[in-house]
């Protein structure tokens, strides 16, 4: 986190956005004292295509014939400590 004084920013207002950008978060000071943090805003959240996550289940359901629960279930605990 980088601290830099208000008349700092505005001298650098440009270069600070390209940081901020870049993943840096900026702290803008006045008189010693912390008074704004600059960040990133998340990316914004992509839809969820829920007829394809459906279409995706169901081939795997298909795809899975044959195997019984109890090999289902010792596939999902393989490698773990019980």
């Amino acid at each position: 986190m980088r601290h830099v004084t208000i008349a700092e920013a505005k001298e650098n207002f440009d270069a600070l956005i390209a940081l901020v950008r870049s993943g840096e978060r900026i702290v803008l000071t006045e008189g010693g004292q912390s008074i704004v943090e600059l960040k990133a805003m998340p990316a914004p959240r992509q839809p969820v295509d829920i007829e394809a996550l459906q279409r995706d289940l169901a081939e795997l359901r298909a795809s899975m014939t044959g195997i019984t629960l109890e090999e289902l279930m010792n596939y999902r605990h393989e490698g773990h400590n019980r």
